[in-house]
């Protein structure tokens, strides 16, 4: 199963020297808090821990590493940082892993990167509970850069510890209004753990939606009423008398409604739901945001292979489907490769965000090289209601040399012919197209209490409210010309309707 990633914590020391060793074996033991000198990195790369995954960006070509171990004598979380006055933030790129077992069968623990990247502070800086006897590889590779730098170890005794952030795991059993989370259980094996669910950015010490439970798992139930919510789940260890650290924030997108828009552009939400695998990724390249985006600024992208046939999936936020009823999925992609090359995507949907979850083929796309970014559509009828999650599978075959697909702006309409009650066919806008004033009108009495617009990307344009009304009237004379989704609230339900500004 999948892990979340944290990245980590501070501090600093005393100063010690060591030579690095080249490898797990020879790693050099670190015993006392304090600073170590490491030296360029010159040894063995230690796999693929950091976040999980290997990153693959050494301009040289050869990942190597430098080579330490911790053992603890008692539980207590330990931090390791690169965030030294003697590293200058202006040319210090570190990365650091932590693994745990043996040398010849190492396990990644942890990892982290960049401190402060939006700011160019690349040095590192990690904390991890730990646990008395066990011994703690550390390993700092040259993804980035290899010249020597100073690092420190801050090791403090600690009896009630939260569980390390990467052993917990992706949510699963999304619903419009819960999920089901599961981690590790903690050093110590704490009486209860503490879960904390609220809104983007809130804080767990003075808010939040209170959770306890006595196992290393929970179901998160009642947790919104919004269409599309958005929300941030933090965990800590309670054991009793005391209360591990607030573990987070996890990002949690609950199972979403039609219609749906995710433009990627959100920086505080980067994916907003959807899960990559190995072969997608998202752009913070802010020239590449610029040059490349569809609209606004970030986007997806998966490459192609010059000695195998793609295999790299991509899955979107969960999505709550009502049976019978079609959806129409559409996105915009933009294929950068030779005239000669072609990409390949398979769209699939199913029951859940891994390869073994989805079904065969909804659509086959053959897409060629071009300078702009062309709508591709795919619609799907499920056969009962339920979460479902659309696949975009890259089965690009061998290409003459490195090509790349960008995606963007992906948008989920239809669905749903009755929502909450209330019937969609009964409420008329008009004109549509229109280019000053939308009216809206219904058969049905059902009295209006607000609207909103919605363009391509997720945004909200305008929202009105109104006090009741059978029929209302929006100005869009001010609204760039294209599509948007109108969210229409009355007091029977919420209806969607696609509305075009010319």
């Amino acid at each position: 199963m999948k892990k979340h990633l944290l990245l980590g914590a501070f501090l600093f020391g005393s100063l010690l020297t060591a030579n690095a060793q080249a490898d797990c074996a020879n790693a050099v033991a670190i015993t006392t808090n304090g600073t170590t000198t490491s030296a360029a990195i010159t040894g063995a790369y230690g796999g693929t821990c950091w976040g999980g995954t290997q990153n693959q960006q050494n301009p040289a070509g050869a990942l190597m590493a430098n080579w330490y171990s911790y053992t603890p004598a008692a539980n207590g979380l330990l931090t390791i940082s690169s965030v030294l006055a003697a590293n200058p933030v202006a040319s210090t790129d570190t990365r650091l892993s932590i693994f745990t077992g043996t040398c010849a069968a190492l396990e990644c623990y942890n990892g982290s990167d960049d401190v402060d990247a939006a700011n160019n502070d690349y040095r590192t800086t990690m904390t991890v509970p730990v646990e008395s006897g066990v011994t703690y590889y550390i390993a700092w590779d040259n993804n980035w850069a290899s010249t020597g730098f100073d690092f420190s170890v801050d090791f403090a005794a600690n009896d009630c510890l939260s569980t390390n952030s990467l052993g917990v795991n992706d949510f699963t059993d999304f619903t419009v209004s819960s999920a089901s989370l599961t981690w590790d259980a903690a050093i110590g094996a704490p009486a209860n753990y503490d879960v904390k669910v609220g809104d983007l950015g809130f804080d767990p010490t003075a808010a939040g939606m209170d959770f306890s439970t006595d196992t290393n798992s929970v179901d998160l139930t009642g947790l919104s009423t919004t269409d599309n919510a958005a929300l941030q789940v933090y965990l800590r260890s309670n054991c009793g008398a005391t209360q591990g650290d607030w573990v987070g924030p996890y990002n949690l997108y609950l199972a979403a409604n039609s219609p749906y828009s995710n433009g990627f552009d959100e920086a505080a939400t980067g994916l907003a739901g959807f899960t990559v695998d190995t072969g997608w990724g998202r752009t913070t390249d802010a020239a590449q945001q610029a040059a490349l985006a569809h609209e606004g600024g970030a986007f997806l992208f998966s490459n192609s292979s010059t000695t195998a046939v793609s295999d790299s999936w991509l899955f979107s936020r969960a999505l709550d489907l009502t049976a019978g009823q079609e959806v129409t999925l559409t996105f915009q992609t933009r294929y950068l490769g030779a005239a000669t090359d072609t990409f390949t995507l398979d769209v699939t949907v199913g029951t859940g965000a891994t390869s073994a979850d989805q079904g065969a083929a909804l659509e086959t796309l053959t897409i060629p090289a071009a300078a702009t970014y062309a709508m591709q559509t795919v619609t799907y009828t499920p056969a009962t209601s339920g979460v479902y999650f659309f696949g975009f599978h890259n089965t690009t075959a061998v290409t003459t040399a490195a090509t790349t697909l960008l995606l963007d702006t992906v948008n989920v309409t239809g669905g749903t012919a009755t929502v909450n009650g209330v019937d969609s066919s009964k409420f008329a806008v008009y004109p549509n197209p229109a280019t000053n004033v939308i009216n809206i009108a219904n058969a049905d009495n059902a009295l209006v209490n607000g609207v909103e617009l919605v363009d391509l990307n997720g945004r909200t344009v305008k929202s009105m409210k109104f006090d009741g009304a059978v029929e209302a009237q929006i100005n869009i004379s001010d609204l760039a010309n294209g599509m948007y989704i109108m969210n229409i609230s009355s007091d029977r339900g919420t209806v969607t309707k696609k509305i075009v500004k010319n």
